[in-house]
């Protein structure tokens, strides 16, 4: 399974038609370099994970699943749930990938947008031509974690969008909750989840991920 989190949240908002300034987006660079370092010390973990989906199209359903997310240094991460596995291949199909920020100029054109002082805005543009059109990136300036993302798709003109609270376990801010909003052609949903029972730089199989 590669890594397509079962993550979601409110459509993001990025104001301005017309491109920045370098003035405008203030200390966003050094916002970025910091977001790399988050987490140095974390090499794996495992979380146990509940969501909870809301459909808004056929077949209007309102399941819940539960689950455990896995991750492993450098950009390994899966969720395997314990229930409803034909609904949670269907989910795996509407997640886009999210890789780490550190991984993101490899992958994307990274463009400091805007920074107030609080919030650091980005949009990454994929360096390959992909279903995935752009996606903007809001980051809260103290923690340098990221607090909302949303996908824009090519092919169908949908969204996935998602924002996400974090703990702070040993040092490392882990996912506490997220929430957000699948919408594209034929499948609308609203979906939150939480994660809990984190534990940090245990053995995680490589197995895990090939599912």
């Amino acid at each position: 399974m590669t890594y397509r989190f079962f993550v979601f949240a409110l459509v993001l908002a990025l104001a301005g038609a017309s491109a920045p300034s370098l003035a405008e987006t203030g200390n966003a660079d050094e916002v970025y370099a910091r977001m790399q370092k988050i987490n140095e010390n974390l090499n794996t973990y495992t979380a146990s994970l509940h969501v909870d989906v809301q459909t808004h199209s056929f077949p209007y359903i309102s399941p819940t699943l539960e689950g455990t997310a896995y991750f492993k240094r450098p950009d390994k991460s899966a969720v395997v749930f314990d229930t409803v596995p034909a609904l949670a291949s269907q989910f795996k199909k509407v997640y886009p990938q999210i890789e780490p920020p550190a991984e993101w100029p490899q992958i994307y054109e990274v463009t400091p947008v805007s920074d107030d002082g609080n919030v650091s805005a980005f949009r990454l543009v994929r360096k390959k031509n992909g279903r995935i059109d752009h996606v903007d990136v809001k980051v809260d300036d103290k923690t340098a974690t990221v607090t909302s993302m949303a996908y824009f798709y090519k092919d169908s003109g949908g969204s996935v969008s998602l924002q996400q609270t974090y703990d702070v376990i040993d040092g490392n801010y882990v996912i506490k909750a997220q929430t957000g909003k699948i919408d594209i052609p034929h499948y609308n949903a609203d979906i939150s989840s939480t994660f809990h029972n984190y534990k940090l730089n245990v053995n995680v199989p490589d197995k895990v991920f090939e599912q």
